[in-house]
Formats: C-alpha cells, sequence, structure tokens
C-alpha cells in the first residue's frame, strides 16, 4: 500500500500531466483570426485566416460539406465558394478541420433572388478603413487607433444591417515606385529612410522583381494583411455579407502624377500583389458580367428591391486623352446595360472614386487642381507638398485625362434617364458630405442625382484633404448641385435604409478630425438624407 502523501503527490503529478496536456493540445490548436463573407442569390463566399497552417479545411454549410482552397504556402489563409445554394436563406456554418471543430455555428444568409418581393433591406456602407494602428509620425495621427475603428463598426453592426459594403483604400502601403514607402515625396529621401526602414523592420519590404504572390512577397502581404485587416476586422462581420471595392492604395500606390513618377496605369507587380492580398484577406464579388469570380466589379442584386453596381476606378483605369477612362471600357458596357435592363426599384452606382466632389487630386473625374491665385499652367499633383491655394480649373492639372470627365457624363446620364430611382455612394475622399447633381458641363440631368460620401473610418490629423493638399474637399466647377450635407472631415458611416417607397440615408458622424482622446469611435451625430 502506498501513502497517503504518496498518494497525494501522484495524484498532484497526475493533475499536472493532464493539464500540461490540456494546455498544449490548446495552444497547438489553430485560432481562427478573422472570418469575412460574401454572397449573392445562390453562392456564399468566405475568407480565413489561421494562427497556425494546417493541411486541409472543410466549411460545413447546414449539412453540405465545402472544401478550402488553401491561398498561402503555410495553409494558414483559406477560401471558400459554397455555391447551389437556395436564396434568401440563413445557413449554419461551421468551420472544421480533420480533427476538431475550430469555429462553430454562426449564420450567415443569401440574398434574395432578382425575381423575390423583398420589403426592406439596410446596408452598411464606408471607405477608407486600412492603416497601420494609429500609426503617428511627426506630431500628426495618421490612422486611427483600431479601437476607434473597431467602435465604429461595432456601432454599425448594432443596427444589424443586412450587407456592408467596404469602399477602397483597405491597406495603406504607397510605395511611390519603390520597394519601400515613404509619405510623400518633398524630402522623400529622408521620409523614406525613417518610414520606410520602420515599416521594412515591422513589415519587411517586396521585391518588384518577382510576382507579388513570389515565397518572399507573399510574407510582406501577409505581414500587413494581418495588422491592417485581420486584426482589425476580427470575426465582427462574419454573419454579414461583405463586399470588398478596392481603389488606389490597394495598388499600393496613391494615384501620383509628376514629372519624374506617374503611379497609375497600375503596373504587373502592383496588380499581382492587389490580387495576392485581396485573395489572402478579404472575400470576391460573386455576381460579375461573367461567369468568372471578380474583385474589380460587381453587383449586389437583392430581390426586387434593390440593385448596386460596383466598380473599381484605380485597377483599370487608363490614359489616352478622349479615350481615357477611370473604369475599364468593357465594364463601362455592362453597367450602362445594367442602369436601362435592371428592374430593381431602386439602383445605385457604387464606383471607388465619387461622383460630384474633387479635393484636387490627380486620379478623378474633375480637372479642378489645387493652386494659388499667381499660379497658372501645368500643376503637378503632389501629396503632402505644404502648398497653399484653393480648388480651380483655370490652372492645368498635369496628365489629367479629358476622357475621364467624358465617362463620368455617360454614367451621369445613364442614371439621369433611368425610369426607376437612382443614386450614387461612394468614398476615397477623407469626407462625409451629400450632393444632388443637377448640371454637369453642358448637361441638364433629366432628374438630379444625389451623390453621397459614406464616411471614412481611419483619418486623422496626417490624411485629411486639407492636411494632405491644403484644401478641404468641395465640388468641381464644372457642376452645379444642391448642397444637401455640407462636406465635413470627419470619421462615419453611412447605414442606407431601403424601402419600396424610399431611400433614407443616415450617416453616422463618429468624429476623429482632430486626433483628441475624447473621441472613441462613438456616435456623435447622426444625419438623415432622403434620395
Amino acid at each position: 500500500m502506498i501513502s497517503r502523501r504518496t498518494f497525494l503527490k501522484l495524484s498532484g503529478l497526475l493533475i499536472v500531466l493532464l493539464f500540461s496536456r490540456s494546455l498544449f493540445s490548446w495552444l497547438s490548436k489553430p485560432k481562427v483570426l478573422h472570418i469575412l463573407c460574401s454572397a449573392s442569390s445562390d453562392k456564399l463566399a468566405a475568407t480565413i485566416s489561421l494562427s497556425k497552417g494546417i493541411n486541409e479545411l472543410f466549411l460545413k454549410v447546414d449539412e453540405k460539406i465545402f472544401n478550402g482552397t488553401k491561398i498561402d504556402r503555410e495553409g494558414k489563409h483559406w477560401q471558400f465558394i459554397c455555391e447551389n445554394l437556395r436564396s434568401n436563406r440563413t445557413y449554419s456554418l461551421s468551420l472544421v478541420s480533420k480533427e476538431e471543430i475550430l469555429e462553430s455555428d454562426w449564420p450567415l444568409k443569401t440574398l434574395p433572388n432578382k425575381n423575390e418581393e423583398v420589403n426592406n433591406l439596410k446596408i452598411m456602407a464606408f471607405t477608407c478603413a486600412g492603416g497601420g494602428d494609429g500609426t503617428s509620425f511627426g506630431g500628426k495621427e495618421f490612422f486611427k487607433p483600431f479601437v476607434f475603428r473597431q467602435k465604429m463598426f461595432d456601432e454599425g453592426i448594432s443596427n444589424k444591417p443586412d450587407i456592408a459594403i467596404a469602399i477602397g483604400d483597405h491597406v495603406y502601403w504607397d510605395l511611390r515606385g519603390g520597394d519601400l514607402p515613404p509619405l510623400g515625396r518633398q524630402q522623400s529621401a529622408f521620409i523614406k529612410f525613417l518610414i520606410g526602414g520602420l515599416l521594412k523592420f515591422l513589415y519587411g519590404s517586396f521585391n518588384r522583381n518577382e510576382d507579388g504572390r513570389s515565397d518572399h512577397n507573399e510574407m510582406v502581404l501577409k505581414n500587413i494583411g494581418n495588422d491592417q485587416i485581420a486584426s482589425l476586422y476580427g470575426k465582427r462581420f462574419k454573419s454579414i455579407p461583405i463586399f470588398f471595392l478596392p481603389d488606389d492604395h490597394d495598388y499600393f500606390e496613391n494615384d501620383d502624377a509628376e514629372e519624374n513618377l506617374v503611379t497609375f496605369p497600375a503596373d504587373e507587380f502592383s496588380k499581382s500583389a492587389f490580387k495576392g492580398m485581396a485573395d489572402l484577406f478579404y472575400p470576391p464579388l460573386l455576381d460579375c458580367p461573367s461567369d468568372a469570380i471578380e474583385r474589380k466589379i460587381g453587383r449586389i442584386r437583392y430581390g426586387s428591391l434593390f440593385e448596386g453596381l460596383l466598380a473599381d476606378c484605380a485597377g483599370d483605369m487608363s490614359l489616352g486623352g478622349k479615350q481615357a477612362s477611370l473604369v475599364h471600357s468593357k465594364n463601362e458596357d455592362w453597367i450602362l446595360s445594367r442602369f436601362k435592363k435592371s428592374s430593381a426599384k431602386h439602383l445605385a452606382f457604387i464606383p471607388s472614386h465619387p461622383l460630384g466632389y474633387t479635393a484636387g487630386k490627380w486620379r478623378e473625374w474633375y480637372p479642378d487642381v489645387v493652386a494659388s491665385d499667381e499660379e497658372d499652367g501645368t500643376i503637378m499633383n503632389e501629396l503632402l507638398s505644404g502648398k497653399k491655394g484653393k480648388l480651380t480649373t483655370k490652372a492645368e492639372k498635369y496628365l489629367w485625362q479629358k476622357g475621364w470627365f467624358l465617362q463620368h457624363q455617360r454614367f451621369l446620364k445613364g442614371l439621369s434617364d433611368r425610369k426607376g430611382n437612382s443614386f450614387t455612394f461612394s468614398g476615397d475622399i477623407h469626407a462625409i458630405g451629400s450632393n444632388q447633381i443637377i448640371k454637369s458641363g453642358d448637361y441638364f440631368l433629366k432628374k438630379p442625382i444625389l451623390s453621397t460620401l459614406v464616411g471614412p473610418i481611419s483619418s486623422s490629423t496626417g490624411t485629411w484633404p486639407s492636411a494632405a493638399r491644403g484644401i478641404i474637399a468641395s465640388k468641381p466647377e464644372f457642376l452645379d448641385v444642391n448642397e444637401k450635407l455640407k462636406i465635413r472631415e470627419e470619421n462615419g458611416f453611412s447605414l442606407i435604409n431601403i424601402t419600396n417607397q424610399k431611400v433614407d440615408i443616415n450617416l453616422h458622424i463618429c468624429g476623429g478630425h482632430g486626433g483628441s482622446e475624447e473621441d472613441d469611435g462613438s456616435i456623435k451625430k447622426v444625419i438623415n438624407l432622403q434620395v
């Protein structure tokens, strides 16, 4: 017989061993870091990242099992495309490996098909959520802390939107034609040394001589995306179909045009890096002009009630004078045909760069540029130049293309000519505002078109137009508008409530302009607009 003391010692040892084994098992288990999903009437998509690589991953959708596609070499990033589902149905999803359940029983709903009668839809829309956690330099905060942004997300989610739309600039890592990202090009050697060196230390640097998805570049993409997307979103949107639309920063460039560097049209490295980041971190658009799953052009069709047409204005933009375009010509043709053919009661055009506003940037529909009263001739667009001036068309914007405005006219005419209700909303310009466009150039619209800036998530003291270009964004000179909401440089998001009878846009103002510690991302004010 063993003594009581010995028995207690052995029992304690056994408990320690069992606890250690359990702890080891818990520590070795892959943790789900982020889940983002999208939907159409008959498909669901999910993009997922894990803390630990595995060889196989499955998504259970009710009783159906779908194999995951491994996106990265480590087996930490996975994508699912789930087809042949029923419309307007809530499914129960579980993420499983061969050994265990990693995430269980979360609901996700397919969209109603185009013939289904639907009485209401609530959309959460926002822009410019990217950037590092509270990134600051030289006394300026360039991107808001994650807790600020996540508070805004949670405020929007608490209103139970049916879908969400993230409009452009999901990451900020502007290369300016190089391999390390300076903030601008004034004193660029110094800035590149300080900021580029810090970011290289944190994330690595790209090798532009290789494809964006080479072994080395994939690791850099993952380092950036894990920080700016996975850590930011986490799993909070997993039951809300969310549609990601790219813009210029998603191609790892700001839209710059200067004598020594023109960043767009995007080169092959930028295009491959964009696709690599998107595949790793957020779901594709499932309803597209062709059978191929897309990321630059797509549709959100919600029964007979609503049709939203999403268009990238950066990745396929072109030069070429009057033939130039921001949206690829074949995608323009499809969008214009949808304006005519769509039977939806309400239709929204959702480009990644807005109609109805200018901040003097190069890649805009409009020729307005920032210049002083004394300046004329050609003005080069330069971010963070420190120059003072105002928006004008008296000076010429370097390398601006007339074809961009001509395409803009075709889109506006198509929206205005449509028989049903039409409007447009977008992001990119870091501000909140709403204009009703009445006249554009020499074209008087048959019916006014409301254009709304839905609100940025992450802008701060260094990234407002007033800081980056010395002016606040405003209406272009070529347009006549009824101002519905005076433009304001504050963070926020929009909740768009759509019924058969009307569309209400509720702009949620969340502050954050001056970097005050009192700002926490909570809602300061809600402004209602009716389309």
